[in-house]
């Protein structure tokens, strides 16, 4: 459904539980994406919310099964991993660029899943330092420029 000039606000519920890849990119489509809305959809391995108008909290809660991650281009003010969610040990690829998250790095930073191979966070408003010790063995692309971080 990318590119559909799609507007209004997600369903509250989606009933595809086969679904492996959502792509809602490049509408209008805008509200709070709720905590646990991607979590029933126990086989989605791709997810991309890119380029609308979503705000609020984006919350990185996904099934063991979620791979990749887009929620780039929206009006999320805050985001967060939940460190003993399911899919910290799969979760590839998370790009939360060009957004309005206002964070801590060194509370932010705490929690990024072990295995995560690309972090993508510029252009927020990320501010501080990064955790000491910042460790993440796996991670290959880090991007976090234009924000604030020290």
């Amino acid at each position: 459904l990318r590119g559909n000039n799609l507007t209004g606000v997600l369903f509250k519920y989606l009933p595809f539980p086969e679904l492996t890849k959502l792509d809602l990119a490049n509408n209008t489509l805008s509200g709070d994406v709720e905590t646990n809305y991607f979590l029933p959809l126990r086989k989605l391995r791709h997810v991309d919310i890119s380029q609308n108008r979503f705000h609020g909290h984006a919350d990185m809660l996904f099934s063991p099964t979620t791979l990749h991650a887009n929620f780039s281009n929206n009006n999320f003010k805050s985001a967060g991993f939940k460190r003993f969610n399911s899919a910290s040990k799969t979760l590839r690829v998370v790009d939360l660029s060009n957004n309005f998250i206002d964070h801590d790095a060194s509370e932010f930073f705490r929690n990024i899943p072990p295995n995560l191979e690309e972090l993508i966070l510029s252009n927020n408003l990320i501010r501080g330092e990064l955790p000491n010790p910042f460790t993440s063995e796996n991670l290959k692309v880090f991007a976090i420029s234009n924000n604030s971080i020290n």
